[in-house]
Order: C-alpha cells, then structure tokens, then sequence
C-alpha cells in the first residue's frame, strides 16, 4: 500500500486537529494527534517566530502529502498563529515567544534579532514578556507538552542552516542526514527562556532544526520527503 497521496489529492489538508489554546487576538492554537500515537510518539512543532514560514508550509506539504493513517508523531503547525498572519517574529503583543518558556535561564527585559538573514547584527529588539511563560500562546504549548508526554520534540526554526541538539541524539543525525544540515550541539549564542531551555529542565530531548534561509517553495520541493519521513518514522 502506498504511504502518499498523489499530487492532485494534496491540496486539502484532512488531519483531526484539537484546540490546545487561543493566542493574544483569539486565534485557535491547534495541534494535531497522531492517528495511532505510540510510546514513541514525538511532537514536530512550528511558526514559534511568525516571520519563518518555510517551515511551517513545508510541514504542511508533508502531512497532506502522507496518508494520515501512517502519521506516528503529533504535530502544531503554528505555535504563534498572530505572528504568522502579521508577519510578526513575536506574538501580537511584541514578546518573542522563545524566550518567553519558563525556563530556569529566563531572563526579563528585552532581547534582539537580525532584521533578515543578511543582516550584519542582532539589533531588532522585542520583549521577553513580563514574566516567564507571561503569553498564552507559551502558556498553552507548556501545558499540551505535560499532557503528551512526547517522547521528543523536533522545533522547526529558520535561517541558521543547522541541527542542534545537545545531547546529539540518533534522530538529531537522522535529521542532518536526510536534511542535509550540520548537526551541532549549540547555535553559539545564549538562548535564555527558550522552548529548548525549557525542555532541558523538564529532561525532555529536545532538537531545534534550523532550514537555512529558503523560500517557501523551495523548502517544499527540497525537504518533503525528509519531513514525510519524518512524520512516518520510528524513532
């Protein structure tokens, strides 16, 4: 039997999704079951940053891609739904949602980012909101990660071109392999309240997969069928 649609039966996307929250203007934050979940099972994640919408297309080119039957591991498309429609890398009320996790390292005050890809420093600032885990959007991932229990996570993130994952786990290599990306175990800089900062607390293993700076119809065509795999295999 077949794992894939045909191209013509890809436009629609029929997988069951659930509401886990609802983002500062409303927004339903949605995530996706795995059909037959698994001890196994992990969370593929993506749209943290509003502004990195490859990934969040190319994800979804995959699961209308795979028969949802074999789909083993959960998925949310957009962690930060009214940065996406506003081409925010924050949320709608400014606060960049990866360093907003309430993790040990959080620190207050604001954080910056590179304008694009070609910037030559990090001088946009946001915020790193009021409190740790201050957003309902941060609020709502926390609480559906407790009630999953993933087995690991998979952070969908653009531009840095990279795997990282501490622990340099065998599905950190499988990801760099079939992505065709580095692995490594840091993206050199501090990332203080972050979802990866968060997950290391909890002894979640967590890897962030950094596609580099691509356009959506690029990645669509490039990594499908590594994040068919992806949503298909055991790990």
């Amino acid at each position: 039997m077949p794992l894939n649609h045909p191209r013509p039966r890809r436009g629609k996307l029929n997988a069951e999704y659930q509401r886990y929250g609802t983002s500062v203007l409303g927004a339903p934050l949605l995530w996706f079951p795995a059909p037959e979940a698994q001890d196994d099972s992990g969370l593929i994640l993506a749209g943290t940053h509003g502004d990195e919408t490859a990934a969040v297309i190319t994800l979804s080119c995959a699961m209308r891609t795979l028969q949802e039957r074999h789909r083993r591991h959960h998925v949310v498309l957009a962690v930060n739904p009214d940065g996406c429609q506003l081409g925010l890398r924050a949320n709608a009320r400014g606060v960049d949602l990866n360093r907003n996790f309430p993790a040990a390292n959080w620190q207050p005050g604001e954080t910056v980012y590179r304008w694009n890809s070609a910037a030559d420093e990090r001088d946009v600032t946001l915020s790193a909101g009021e409190s740790a885990g201050s957003e309902p959007e941060t609020q709502a991932l926390c609480a559906l990660v407790h009630q999953l229990k993933p087995a690991w996570v998979v952070s969908f993130h653009e531009p840095l071109a990279c795997i990282e994952d501490p622990l340099g786990s065998e599905t950190a290599s499988w990801l760099a392999e079939n992505l065709h990306l580095p692995l490594v175990t840091s993206v050199g800089y501090a990332t203080p309240g972050s979802f990866g900062s968060w997950c290391a607390d909890l002894g979640l293993p967590v890897i962030t997969a950094e596609l580099p700076p691509v356009s959506a119809d690029e990645a669509s065509e490039k990594y499908l069928t590594a994040l068919v795999q992806l949503l298909s295999r055991p790990f």
